[in-house]
């Protein structure tokens, strides 16, 4: 080699003032994509899944199924792409699921899906069904709890207040949409704000109406005669028309109190002379809203939405000004307070946060390293370098159309990592280079040259171990797709940038060295020509002796030096090498076998994401306000924890909803304060009197990453509803005993208890006899018990549904007040208990269908510390044991068996990447041995990865797999470029000498100079990447098993690769050339 031949990767060092202006560009480029791409906290993903749903007021379960969801189901059931239909029937609501597989077209699939539903004849007085595809999209900025003190403001009054605001602030600073009811949803899907329309309801005195011989249907039509226009026509007069109209719609309230039902010139009843009036929020529920040592606030949620695209923290700041702004200047708002939920910009602002610590922390702790192994100024070419590709990422981000969000963050988090490896080879390669007497210049594009394969081949089989997460089926795989993607920028980066501008920065910023170092068993392995070159440049340099060295040098050259010893001891050793090939192996074996089983598996560990949701549910049937008597105590139980920011309480129905939402985490962190899983324990203990009182009370934190569904649970099957009685006492026993299972809680059925229901039959005779039919009963009876509309009042912002109705019957009935119900028909007036008799019959709240079956599932959540696989082979053995009913069968349930396909295809996707990877290694080595020899010491890097996990108490997961893809990465690195190495040694030694006169230990020294060569690199990007991936692994719970991974795991990768790695090569590859008699047997 007597001078270097130009070429692509000479020419960034030739033409390095070009090189530096790239460098800028990309940190122009960089820079504006952070500026500009959308920041959100969870990316935009389509799930697949589309939901069906159909109202129909007042319907019991079995005639909702019979009615709509069978129909549905059948109908759609046929459509290309269907994998999986579930569907749910209670009262008054029909609810059906449709998942697609994996690559299906969802916006044809939504079509087809319509166009199906479109098709039925549904009864004629359901709503129309409404269908929609389910997504992560989500504009919300924040939640606005408007509240005030509860003898101040009312909800009714608070909630008219928030329909103002709604009305003056949309389209001001950004806000594209403001919802009232919060970021909560409807039955139907979608925003709540159909909360923030009221009613108006005409409460009718039932003796009064029978006194007067009148009906609703009168009250309502004499309502309609006084509430409408009447157009007279359009007339001239003189050369001009004028429209002429009677103005006769209502405007309020006391309008309706006046209108004239019955009566005669004499004598007139008024409608406010029987009825009483008032205005009220359907489905309002009870609400009451808290803080630290502050309860029993009154108070209305405010969802605000941003445009699609809206820089979140600009537009959620403009808006929050907006939203005060009008509070200070409103007098109606001089009372009340706002305080802010679920804020999105919050939320992102403190993930940046902590993705720049952990990212500065990475920094510093990797400038540390390469100072203390290589220098000062390689550290800083190498902290340079690695933002760098960083900044390339976000621009290939935003240009593909990818938001930074959770996912992407984390992924930029662990490329810190595996990118930092690429870019300290080639520098540290240049620096030893430089060491041997070398110029930069020079220095660099020979590392460049030589380690150029080896990095591509290690770059190539990362990504390949990443690939095959982008195809992972289910809303899992969905998530995870966006890992591979954010890989794949930042590695490609960090490799062409090692390759292009490391080189010109090594040029300008390296130290010029005038001394430099021998290195024997190095300069043994050249050729005449290279040695010759060497000497070359080195013309003026001096050597370094031992007494000039500085101590750092001192200690890395007796590291060195002590590996080279004892490298070449152990490799000449017999015994000593098959131990270090066998002993690893068969600890692995004994790790899998005796700290697996301790280890276990989730889907996705726990984390501290500071938000509690706690259900508490009394019997059905139970009203609101005999649940409204608990929320003191349910206050005072939550107000008293320091690590709270907010709570609200809102009763529904027969089940109370508590949302709690604490501090940041890392604030209780430094606060001393308790993490979400103690106060979660503690809230739960503070409600124990509910317990005791008849109420379920079920309470969890809410997880991060992906949606999943309970860790545990079996599903039950019947293909007859006819077999649900029985399907019930099966679910109740395997309740009771998943009750009794240790780590068990807020153990649920899926079909819930009702305490039953009066069923009316017609007497057809005595209807028949009367020439009556049955529609002449029902039409009046339901419009005794639910009421009827009489037309719309408008409001400011609206039009508010006038409802008459009895107000007897109101709140409740009784099976009497039913059968003494007055009805008007055409044969006069009718009493409903002389037509109809009734009995009491058991009765179902909900039917639940899983691809046409009835279903039944039993699950359970687990408490912090106990994981699915600890519970659920329990649930299996206690499933396989039952004794289960004629027609009734069961499955798995479980987040392990909802993600079964995941699973196996997580597992599939394993293998398949070892496949790329040793095709990769094959292609680089032309060899199948050396590829092998690799992969066996990937391999046996799970003995470390298993030893961590056990030790730190973190279970396999996903995120496990995720780190496990990485490790490979980095460990295959390291082990392609030893033995690269070692080939580029023995292949010097066979160019150099004539053939025959070299003998075993000249191949066993280029060996061992391989790996002394090496070790320093190896170390370095050891430490670098243990140091990079160490802030996650403390200071995230949900991503520690995936650091922890990396860690333990690249620790002993590391060590396979510089010891067995040569014994293997030694024992297959020389061992082979000396039984084909190409190397001498003599030592």
């Amino acid at each position: 080699m007597k001078k270097i031949k130009p070429g692509f990767f000479t020419f960034w060092v030739e033409n390095y003032k070009t090189s530096f202006l790239l460098l800028f560009l990309i940190i122009l480029i960089g820079v504006a994509s952070v500026i500009v791409i959308p920041k959100e906290s969870s990316p935009d993903i389509k799930f697949g899944i589309i939901s069906i749903a159909t109202l129909y007021t007042g319907v019991n379960p079995q005639d909702i199924d019979s009615l709509i969801t069978e129909k549905i189901e059948n109908e759609i059931e046929d459509i290309d792409g269907v994998s999986k239909i579930t569907s749910t029937s209670s009262v008054g609501l029909s609810s059906v699921t449709v998942e697609f597989e994996n690559g299906i077209n969802t916006r044809d699939a939504l079509t087809d899906i319509k166009d199906a539903v479109d098709s039925l004849t549904l009864p004629t007085d359901a709503e129309d069904p409404i269908v929609q595809e389910i997504s992560t999209k989500n504009e919300l900025l924040f939640d606005a709890l408007l509240y005030g003190p509860s003898e101040e403001y009312d909800i009714f009054t608070l909630t008219s207040l928030a329909i103002e605001m709604k009305n003056e602030l949309e389209g001001k600073g950004g806000i594209a949409s403001i919802d009232i009811g919060g970021a909560s949803t409807n039955p139907l899907g979608g925003s709540s704000s159909g909360e923030s329309e009221y009613e108006i309801q005409v409460l009718v005195s039932k003796a009064k109406l029978d006194n007067l011989n009148l009906s609703l249907g009168s009250i309502v039509s004499s309502i309609r005669t006084f509430n409408k226009n009447t157009p007279l026509g359009n007339y001239t007069i003189g050369d001009l028309e004028y429209d002429f109209r009677i103005e006769g719609e209502l405007s309020d309230i006391k309008d309706l109190e006046n209108i004239i039902v019955s009566g005669d010139g004499v004598s007139r009843v008024r409608l406010g002379d029987i009825a009483t009036f008032q205005k009220e929020y359907p489905n309002q529920g009870i609400k009451s809203l808290g803080f630290y040592e502050k309860t029993g606030q009154n108070y209305v949620a405010l969802s605000f939405n941003k445009q699609s695209g809206d820089n979140v923290f600009s537009v959620s700041k403009t808006a929050k000004a907006v939203l005060q702004d009008y509070i200070q200047t409103q007098p109606e708002f001089k009372e009340l307070q706002v305080k802010y939920s679920q804020d999105l910009a919050e939320t992102i602002i403190e993930d940046y946060k902590n993705l720049a610590n952990t990212a500065i922390q990475t920094l510093v702790l990797v400038f540390v390293v390469i100072f203390l192994f290589v220098g000062l100024r390689e550290s800083l070419i190498t902290s340079i370098l690695l933002p760098l590709s960083f900044f390339i990422t976000f621009a290939v981000l935003n240009i593909i159309g990818i938001s930074l969000n959770f996912l992407t963050n984390f992924s930029l988090v662990l490329t810190l990592g595996i990118a930092i490896d690429t870019i300290i080879v080639i520098i540290e390669g240049a620096s030893e280079r430089q060491k041997l007497g070398y110029s930069r210049k020079t220095a660099v594009i020979l590392a460049v040259q030589d380690l150029k394969s080896p990095l591509i081949s290690g770059t190539a089989t990362t990504l390949v171990a990443f690939l095959p997460l982008i195809f992972l089926p289910g809303i899992v795989g969905k998530f995870l797709s966006f890992i591979p993607i954010t890989v794949f920028a930042t590695l490609v980066a960090a490799l062409v940038l090692s390759l292009t501008l490391a080189s010109a920065l090594f040029y300008k910023l390296a130290a010029k060295k005038k001394i430099y170092h021998s290195d024997p068993a190095h300069e043994e392995s050249l050729s005449d020509e290279e040695k010759a070159f060497l000497l070359e440049e080195r013309v003026g340099k001096t050597e370094r002796k031992d007494d000039k060295k500085n101590r750092r040098e001192i200690v890395l050259e007796k590291i060195s030096n002590g590996y080279f010893y004892v490298l070449g001891k152990f490799i000449h050793n017999k015994f000593s090498r098959l131990m270090a090939i066998a002993i690893p192996f068969v600890l692995l074996v004994l790790s899998f076998v005796f700290l697996s089983p301790s280890i276990g598996f989730t889907l996705f560990p726990a984390s501290d994401e500071g938000i509690i949701n706690i259900n508490i549910e009394a019997q059905t049937g139970t009203d609101e306000k005999s649940l409204e008597k608990f929320i003191p105590q349910i206050e005072n139980t939550i107000s008293s924890f320091p690590e709270l920011k907010v709570y609200y309480v809102t009763v529904k129905g027969n089940s109370m909803s508590v949302y709690v939402e604490l501090t940041d985490a890392i604030q209780r962190e430094d606060d001393g304060l308790r993490d979400v899983f103690e106060v979660e324990e503690e809230i739960l203990a503070g409600l124990d009197s509910l317990v005791s009182a008849g109420l379920k009370v079920e309470i969890a934190t809410q997880a991060n990453g992906p949606p999943t569904g309970a860790p545990v649970g079996v599903k039950l099957n019947a293909a007859s509803s006819n077999d649900i009685g029985i399907l019930k006492e099966v679910a109740n026993d395997f309740k009771e005993y998943l009750v009794g299972v240790a780590g068990t809680k807020n153990v649920s059925v899926s079909s819930k208890d009702n305490p039953g229901q009066f069923v009316y039959r017609f007497d057809t005779q005595k209807l028949s006899f009367s020439g009556l039919t049955p529609d002449d009963i029902t039409g009046g009876l339901r419009a005794n018990l639910s009421g009827l509309s009489a037309g719309t009042i408008a409001s400011q912002y609206e039009d508010n549904e006038i409802k008459v109705q009895i107000a007897e019957y109101k709140d409740s009935v009784s099976p009497t007040d039913i059968q003494n119900i007055i009805i008007s028909t055409a044969q006069g007036q009718v009493r409903v208990g002389d037509y109809l008799d009734y009995s009491f019959e058991p009765a179902l709240s909900s039917i639940n269908r899983l691809d046409g079956k009835i279903n039944i599932s039993v699950e359970s959540e687990l408490e912090n510390g106990t994981l699915p696989t600890d519970v659920q082979p329990l649930l299996e053995d206690f499933a396989a044991s039952y004794n289960f009913p004629s027609g009734v069968s069961y499955s798995s349930g479980g987040e392990n068996s909802e993600n079964a396909a995941l699973i196996q295809a997580t597992v599939f996707s394993f293998f398949i990447s070892l496949f790329l990877i040793f095709s990769i290694l094959v292609l680089q080595f032309n060899s199948y041995t050396q590829p092998a020899i690799i992969l066996y010491s990937v391999i046996l890097a799970l003995l470390g990865v298993n030893i961590g996990l056990f030790a730190t108490g973190n279970p396999y997961s996903m995120t496990f797999g995720i780190g496990f893809i990485a490790l490979t990465g980095v460990v295959v690195n390291d082990a392609i470029i030893l033995i690269d190495r070692i080939n580029r040694n023995l292949d010097r030694l066979n160019s150099n000498f004539a053939p025959g006169t070299l003998v075993l230990e000249d191949y066993v020294k280029g060996l061992v100079e391989a790996g002394k060569s090496r070790l320093q690199p190896i170390i370095v990007t050891t430490l670098t990447t243990v140091f990079g991936v160490l802030p996650l692994a403390l200071q995230d719970p949900f991503w520690a098993g995936l650091g922890f991974t990396i860690i333990f795991g690249l620790v002993a990768g590391s060590a396979m690769t510089l010891f067995v790695i040569p014994a293997l090569y030694y024992t297959i590859y020389l061992k082979k050339k000396m039984r084909e008699g190409e190397i001498k047997i003599e030592e």
